[in-house]
């Protein structure tokens, strides 16, 4: 894919940890913080598209989780199933 250029302006010492961080995984830091970039887009994107489903279940009259489930869940092994609807 091509790429653009983007101008930021960081923190003197934020610039530093990524150029330590960069070195340290022999990348520039120019890579590193599109690396950043494209992880924190990703991120969003599945979280709003997990929003937009859930806002389309509850449109859909489908029933939910009891909040006391998802909390258990959330603190639960990684391996443990999302908490049925009511």
């Amino acid at each position: 894919m091509a790429k653009v250029s983007l101008t930021t302006r960081i923190e003197e010492d934020l610039n530093d940890a990524l150029a330590e961080i960069a070195r340290f995984d022999n990348l520039s830091p120019s890579d590193l913080a599109g690396q950043a970039i494209r992880n924190l887009v990703e991120e969003r994107q599945a979280m709003r598209d997990l929003v937009e489903l859930g806002l389309a279940l509850v449109d859909a009259g489908k029933d939910g989780a009891e909040p006391e489930a998802v909390h258990d869940w959330l603190l639960a092994d990684e391996d443990r199933p999302f908490p049925s609807g009511r």
